[in-house]
């Protein structure tokens, strides 16, 4: 890292539970966030902002004005664009040592296994079950961590599945077939 690296994320340096060696783990780490609404939103800035090094953004949705008051990443002026453009101007604006890759559209199949296989990490803030459970599948495919958020009205829920780990349960074993 880098002087201004070490300036940026003094503070969480400091904490024991990360140091030095864990915020060089955080920079060469890779993300993938399926979903820029009211959850993918934060979770994109406190990534980026805690110096994860790449965020892979999906989302096939544009900005709507409804959306501002929950989705803190958007801003009046990105009505109407793609919610991965918006959010990736956001981000690098926070944190230019962050690179952002935006994928306009769902991903599915290939495309979906081949995000999967490039993380370190996936976050689901997706908002329907049929992606729920094709991001589970591969991220059991590909062993790699899900943290899986969803939010209704004021409820909300979130798991993380080391998929990582061997044995670990999924998403699919929490809920099997009755939500798919």
């Amino acid at each position: 890292m880098d002087r201004g690296q070490l300036v940026r994320y003094s503070r969480q340096i400091r904490l024991p539970q990360i140091d030095l060696a864990g915020q060089q783990r955080l920079v060469d780490a890779t993300a993938l966030i399926i979903g820029l609404g009211g959850l993918g939103s934060p979770a994109a800035l406190y990534l980026a902002a805690a110096g994860v090094g790449r965020l892979i953004l999906a989302d096939p949705d544009r900005v709507e004005l409804s959306n501002l008051q929950r989705q803190i990443i958007h801003g009046t002026a990105d009505v109407g664009r793609p919610k991965v453009e918006s959010a990736r101007d956001r981000l690098l604006d926070l944190n230019p040592e962050t690179a952002v890759e935006a994928i306009h559209g769902r991903l599915q199949g290939a495309a979906l296994e081949a995000a999967v296989a490039r993380a370190d990490v996936v976050v689901d803030a997706s908002d329907n079950f049929t992606a729920r459970y094709a991001l589970n599948a591969a991220c059991v495919h590909r062993r790699r961590p899900l943290v899986s958020g969803a939010a209704i009205r004021l409820e909300g829920q979130v798991s993380v599945f080391p998929l990582h780990r061997e044995g670990a349960a999924c998403y699919h074993c929490l809920f099997g077939d009755a939500a798919g």
